[in-house]
């Protein structure tokens, strides 16, 4: 609630230009070409969709987080050891032993975090997309053919293909990272969520994003590589899709998207081509949600199941008001904040000021940080 931690943001203003937290909680939910993965409440695995290569047929055991590739997947157990299934092409389900902090799959590799921050790769290396640098990272994420690591001032450095720039160094600093088709997004330490590479857009204040794996190699398509994420109300964002659900969502992961023919063969007419595409999001209540193309049943979660929710998740509130009914904050749009009434101590003594506040993301206990912005007496 905005009145029970109002305080606790106007401790933070100070502290937040001090820490670059991290928002990656790891997956819960992960998409790939023709299937989805998710992490049930009793902490063991489901997948539906295509089971052409076993990529829908999970192992025993229980896990906390797992990454879908193009056909195969890889999770990361509760002992922090490494499983994954699948398609293998390039050795990408043959994990290292050892325990890890961070599983992470993209289009044939796979890379893993330990827990002094140093990554470890295998599977596919045609671009060098495994020939990771030492680190240290606190976040990994990986694309078609390359491979990103967000270190802890917030900065990034990416490896493997960079033919479109994905694998260029960003100059911004960075809360969480995400890649996917020839390209890398990540939400600021501002909270804007960018990308850059074959896509370079700004897509606004969102505070967990995902972006598809495979796309198109032939000519650009507005859409054939598609973002989703979630805004601050916890509504979808998904501004290459023509449809999304409605209601609160508490995760969302984006799956195969690929720019084909009306029939997905060969035509000249390219005002034939359409996107095909799909994602899956948790509601509040961990039950899931899927939308998009439903090729090979990709698009259709099993019935009766619940997902375990994102660490730290709780479901958005409305304005806050005091006991007396009057409002103390409102929220808005742009993810500012104004509140009427704030008692702020200055070495002179104690001011009840409203104040404007700015989102500056989350800290490492999960908790809001807000930036001062603007201030006046309350008269």
């Amino acid at each position: 609630m905005v009145v029970k931690t109002i305080s606790k943001w106007l401790v933070l203003i100070g502290m937040s230009s001090l820490l670059i937290p991290s928002v990656y909680a790891g997956n819960i939910l992960s998409a790939g070409v023709d299937h989805v993965c998710g992490i049930k409440d009793d902490s063991t695995l489901i997948c539906w969709g295509d089971n052409s290569q076993n990529q829908a047929d999970p192992p025993d055991g229980t896990f906390k987080e797992v990454s879908a590739g193009f056909y195969f997947n890889c999770a990361l157990s509760t002992d922090g050891t490494v499983a994954c299934w699948g398609r293998d092409t390039a050795g990408e389900t043959s994990p290292p032993p050892g325990q890890f902090i961070q599983i992470e799959t993209g289009g044939n590799h796979a890379c893993a975090l330990a827990a002094s921050g140093a990554p470890i790769c295998w599977g596919a290396n045609g671009s060098s997309q495994v020939s990771y640098p030492p680190g240290p990272f606190q976040q990994l994420t990986l694309g078609d053919a390359h491979s990103c690591g967000l270190k802890a001032d917030g900065t990034v450095e990416c490896w493997g293909d960079g033919a479109s720039g994905q694998a260029n160094i960003a100059a911004d600093t960075f809360s969480s990272i995400v890649a996917g088709y020839q390209t890398t997004c990540g939400i600021k330490t501002d909270g804007v969520a960018i990308c850059w590479g074959r896509t370079e857009k700004s897509y606004g204040y969102l505070t967990q994003i995902d972006y598809g794996v495979t796309g198109t190699s032939g000519r650009q398509h507005n859409g054939s590589s598609i973002l989703c994420g979630l805004k601050a109300d916890k509504t979808l964002s998904c501004p290459s899709l023509d449809t999304v659900p409605s209601g609160v969502f508490s995760y969302v992961s984006v799956g195969g998207n690929n720019v084909c023919y009306d029939d997905c063969s060969y035509r000249a007419n390219l005002q034939s081509w359409r996107v095909d595409s799909f994602a899956c999001g948790i509601r509040e209540n961990g039950v899931v949600a899927c939308w998009g193309v439903n090729r090979n049943d990709r698009a259709t979660p099993p019935v009766g199941v619940t997902l375990r929710q994102p660490t730290g998740f709780t479901p958005p509130s409305s304005n806050a008001a005091c006991s007396n009914g009057e409002t103390l904050a409102v929220i808005g749009e742009d993810l500012s904040l104004h509140v009427s009434k704030a008692q702020y101590t200055t070495l002179t003594g104690t001011q009840i000021l409203w104040i404007d506040l700015t989102f500056g993301g989350a800290n490492e206990a999960g908790d809001l940080t807000w930036i001062l912005s603007n201030y006046g007496e309350v008269k």
